[in-house]
């Protein structure tokens, strides 16, 4: 048995070599648990097929195994402590016998449910950024085809207990996300995700999906309120998970499914959280992927967006407001939505005087609010000369920002000023 620990072959071969190690991928789910280091370092080391036989037949792990794994954690972790192997392999087995691929096959046509594995071409390539943290499979119910979106993926996450300024400015940036094609990716939970994956549906074209990342088998729509939610999503999308049809959600999965949501997207925008949010946990993991990370700043008198000024204060996140400066960090620098939002922004704080040069504006901040004054006045307070103020004011005519009579000049145009119909011009 020694020979099979030396090398494991190419597993992207296509036809009946893919099913055998998807059915090992299947089984391996149900025995290693997302973060069981021992567990991943052998499967990188060794490959589906071998590692299965191993646990399958050995008792204990035997002498190569235990060289194999030594060698392979000093080459993924190097320096760090690791899990006893011995212990680690006992409790693998401890939870064996599990389900035969067929029986889970059956299982998944029963409620249309598919699996992904690394070895597959459609196998979202982002999630290979997780390094030894990479699902070993994922389940799926929906839209197989959702997956190729998720190269122009976003996920947008936050509190659960979503404010009406939270989900306000969700349906907000989702739908400027949405309805410029990039797929919304969340957690199908209360609050902020609901709102996320709603106004996707709503907003975005019918070919671009949302996808939810579960934390228990998709078997089993959790939380039960949001069942019908994530039938919608599975009409127009899909929902995902690592864990095997059946499995419960728990705590611990929650967090771990957060580096899912994380790493498929191009981005993270937390648009509520609070100081203590599972929300900050997908933010910290998408920083951790060299991912964008934005945050929506709220009331700091209300403690439900503590957690994303914390993202900013510790410069994890970048501040936003609006959907086109999400998109911005995703997509190429001036892009159409963002020019368009900085037009309207522009637009609405331009005033008439933003166009006067230094000695124009110098002339129009010296005439009064209220009264009429002759130029000499002008002068004085603006300490220019007499050309140079009579020059200035015949431009600030032209430009309707000053107006002449028979009493002096006086400034119009302004918000601060009286119309020019105050007074008839000389």
């Amino acid at each position: 048995m020694n020979d099979q620990y030396d090398a494991h072959p190419d597993t992207r071969a296509p036809g009946p070599f893919r099913d055998s190690v998807r059915a090992c991928r299947v089984r391996l789910a149900r025995v290693i648990e997302p973060s069981d280091t021992a567990g991943l370092v052998l499967l990188r080391a060794l490959g589906p097929e071998v590692l299965w036989r191993s646990i399958t037949e050995l008792d204990a792990p035997s002498a190569p195994l235990a060289s194999v794994y030594r060698r392979a954690a000093g080459e993924a972790l190097p320096g760090a402590r690791v899990p006893d192997l011995a212990r680690r392999f006992a409790a693998w087995r401890a939870r064996l016998p599990v389900a035969e691929p067929a029986v889970d096959a059956r299982h998944a046509e029963l409620i249309g449910a598919w699996t992904v594995i690394p070895e597959d071409p459609d196998w979202p390539e982002q999630l290979a950024d997780l390094g030894l943290q990479e699902p070993i499979v994922l389940w799926g119910r929906g839209r197989r085809e959702a997956l190729g979106h998720l190269e122009r993926g976003v996920s947008v996450v936050g509190s659960r207990h979503a404010s009406a300024y939270g989900a306000a400015v969700t349906r907000m940036i989702v739908g400027e996300v949405s309805e410029a094609g990039w797929c919304v990716v969340s957690g199908g939970a209360y609050g902020i995700d609901a709102v996320a994956h709603q106004t996707a549906l709503e907003v975005s074209p019918a070919t671009t999906p949302t996808v939810a990342v579960l934390a228990c088998g998709v078997d089993r729509f959790y939380p039960v309120a949001n069942a019908e939610l994530l039938a919608r999503i599975c009409d127009r999308g899909a929902v995902l998970s690592e864990v095997p049809l059946g499995c419960a959600p728990t705590r611990y999965r929650f967090l771990q499914r957060n580096r899912i949501i994380a790493a498929l997207s191009r981005a993270t925008v937390v648009t509520e959280a609070a100081w203590r949010s599972g929300a900050l946990n997908t933010a910290r993991h998408a920083a951790g992927l060299s991912r964008e990370v934005a945050a929506v700043p709220g009331d700091v008198l209300v403690g439900g967006s503590a957690g994303c000024h914390r993202l900013v204060r510790e410069d994890h996140a970048v501040l936003v407001s609006n959907g086109a400066e999400v998109l911005e960090l995703v997509g190429a620098l001036g892009n159409d939505a963002t020019r368009d939002t900085v037009s309207r922004n522009e637009n609405l704080d331009r005033r008439p005087e933003d166009c006067l040069d230094p000695l124009q504006l110098r002339v129009f901040d010296a005439l009064p609010l209220h009264t009429d004054v002759e130029p000499d006045r002008i002068c004085r307070v603006s300490g220019l000369g007499p050309g140079e103020v009579l020059a200035a004011l015949a431009t600030l005519r032209e430009l309707g920002l000053a107006a002449d009579s028979l009493l002096g000049w006086r400034r119009v145009g302004s918000p601060h000023g009286r119309k020019s119909t105050d007074h008839g011009s000389a």
